[in-house]
């Protein structure tokens, strides 16, 4: 019977941000999928790196580091603009605690939908 080989990663479900323990966990999964959607919108443009990048006035390089998912060189501010931009339509929802008891009782989420 062969023995079970040891691995050196864990499979986990749900936010990996959280699983490895960052801070912000929730903040960076919403920004890792705001730039998901940027990145999908701009493969499926089918245009050019430099025709995406001159109609988000920004440069090539940058095109290309939303497209292999740079996810440290974008803030959520610039990546809801280039959704706008796009042509996304963007809401922001804030749903505020019951009472006022509520406030600074719990951590509240950011999630994107």
């Amino acid at each position: 019977m062969a023995k079970a080989k040891e691995t050196d990663y864990e499979i986990t479900e749900g936010n990996i941000f959280a699983a490895l323990g960052l801070d912000n966990a929730d903040e960076l999964l919403a920004r890792a999928n705001l730039l998901d959607q940027v990145s999908t919108l701009i493969k499926k443009s089918e245009l050019s790196q430099q025709e995406v990048a001159k109609k988000l006035g920004i440069t090539q390089p940058k095109v290309s580091m939303l497209v292999t998912g740079r996810l440290s060189q974008f803030s959520t501010d610039t990546l809801l603009h280039y959704l706008s931009v796009l042509g996304c339509e963007v809401e922001i929802r804030v749903k505020k605690p019951r009472a006022k008891t509520g406030i600074f009782r719990r951590k509240g989420c950011i999630a994107v939908c």
